[in-house]
């Protein structure tokens, strides 16, 4: 029965990859080791490093969950550094400047990153007007908790860690724990 369940769950999976890998409008460059499925939006550059890795079949939320990227605009930009590991539930969406994740990159599940707010705030210009944007940075060697969510113009120093939960927007060094809502640093890492 075990033997049954693990070639049900292998082959629904790779169903699963390929009804995405079919819905997607975007291409992308690389080759990333897809667990979980992607879907790719977008008129913008989305890459993935060596050895980047996409979701867990065995992860809590991979039977109704997926990997997004979307590169909206024909300048934005979506990229992923070698040996990174993303968990399920992911989101990266770019308007604008782009997002760039460094190599050896641990994000956790349900984490969503913007390089936009959207909408500006006023009230008169939120359905024509030009939203705010950022580039966002996360440097190398980061581990990034499960439902995080990481805002416009934000940087992350190396080997830093973001607490679960955390809404992080600013800029942070390296080696600290980043926490909270609105994230702050708690301390320094050894």
């Amino acid at each position: 029965m075990i033997l049954f369940v693990k070639i049900f769950r292998h082959a629904y999976a790779f169903m699963r990859r390929l009804l995405y890998s079919f819905l997607s409008e975007a291409s992308y460059e690389g080759k990333p080791i897809k667990g979980a499925p992607l879907l790719t939006q977008g008129k913008g550059r989305i890459h993935f490093g060596s050895g980047v890795r996409l979701g867990w079949i065995t992860g809590k939320s991979f039977w109704n969950s997926y990997i997004f990227c979307d590169a909206r605009t024909s300048s934005s930009q979506i990229s992923f550094g070698k040996e990174t590991w993303i968990g399920n539930d992911f989101s990266a969406i770019s308007e604008g400047p782009g997002i760039f994740i460094g190599e050896r990159v641990l994000i956790g599940s349900h984490v969503d990153i913007y390089d936009t707010d959207f909408h500006p705030l006023s009230p008169e210009n939120r359905l024509g007007g030009e939203p705010k944007k950022g580039a966002v940075t996360i440097q190398e060697n980061v581990w990034i908790g499960n439902r995080v969510t990481i805002l416009k113009g934000t940087t992350i120093g190396a080997h830093s860690v973001v607490a679960a939960g955390s809404i992080v927007s600013g800029t942070f060094p390296e080696r600290v724990l980043i926490g909270g809502v609105p994230a702050r640093v708690i301390r320094s890492l050894e």
